[in-house]
């Protein structure tokens, strides 16, 4: 299905989605080019006029230096087909590893709960998956003044197109059924969703895992297709342990 198909092709996502941000009112800075989210919302993290937003959310159309973890970096298709974001939390404590999970978690359920008849999943640490294709990416970062804290969750999701040049990524538009449109509708639903799960996981980023968070980890882990070797649980402090016996904790892949 093409873009042109469906009512958000003459639509530029980070267009939409500060539409969306500005509704609901949330500070938002859009620019249609930007080197990366992450770093103008860290550059901007402790300016004297945002210190009163609890949430500030940075967008753009086209990153000209989009970052993943370690030395990797994110690739969008075309200009204005994939949500570049980073949702910038005031926190009155540093995050602990446990964020990462969370954040990772709440991803996976917002999309979920937009489109359930999609085969999702999560890979650890970072990645969304739908079937054998990788959809969304996250990168978390904090910035720290004094007391003050800064969580910087930067996501990139691929709605309308994904990179050609990467076999394995996707995008929620090509992974629909045949004859189901991606609707504007079902885009701000997500969007709605998206701000209650990452605002509900930073909120509890001192807290261990709880048994809920745990089991519904293990799920979307072990769904993941590229998995070489299945979890037997994740415990509450995301330490992920294998069926072999094995353990790695989240924050440290």
């Amino acid at each position: 299905m093409s873009t042109a198909e469906t009512p958000l092709g003459d639509i530029q996502i980070g267009a939409i989605t500060k539409n969306w941000a500005t509704a609901n009112q949330l500070y938002v800075h859009y620019e249609t080019t930007l080197k990366s989210t992450n770093d103008i919302a860290k550059a901007k993290a402790f300016d004297e006029s945002l210190m009163s937003e609890p949430l500030c959310l940075f967008l753009t159309d086209h990153q000209t230096a989009g970052r993943g973890r370690a030395k990797n970096t994110w690739l969008d298709a075309a200009a204005g087909s994939s949500l570049l974001s980073s949702w910038s939390y005031l926190l009155n404590a540093k995050p602990q590893p446990t964020t990462t999970c969370l954040v990772g978690l709440a991803v996976y359920r917002a999309l979920v709960a937009t489109w359930p008849f999609l085969s999702w999943s999560l890979k650890a640490p970072n990645d969304v998956y739908v079937g054998e294709k990788k959809v969304a990416g996250i990168l978390i970062e904090s910035v720290l003044q004094g007391d003050e804290v800064r969580i910087i969750v930067g996501l990139g999701i691929n709605v309308l197109n994904s990179p050609t040049e990467i076999s394995t990524s996707g995008s929620i538009l090509e992974s629909l059924p045949a004859g189901t449109p991606l609707l504007g509708q079902d885009w701000t639903s997500c969007l709605d969703r998206l701000l209650f799960e990452i605002t509900d996981a930073v909120s509890r980023c001192e807290e261990p895992l709880s048994t809920t968070d745990q089991r519904s980890l293990l799920k979307a882990l072990n769904e993941n297709p590229h998995l070489k070797e299945y979890y037997e649980k994740v415990e509450s402090t995301g330490t992920l342990v294998f069926e072999s016996g094995k353990t790695v904790n989240w924050s440290e892949l």
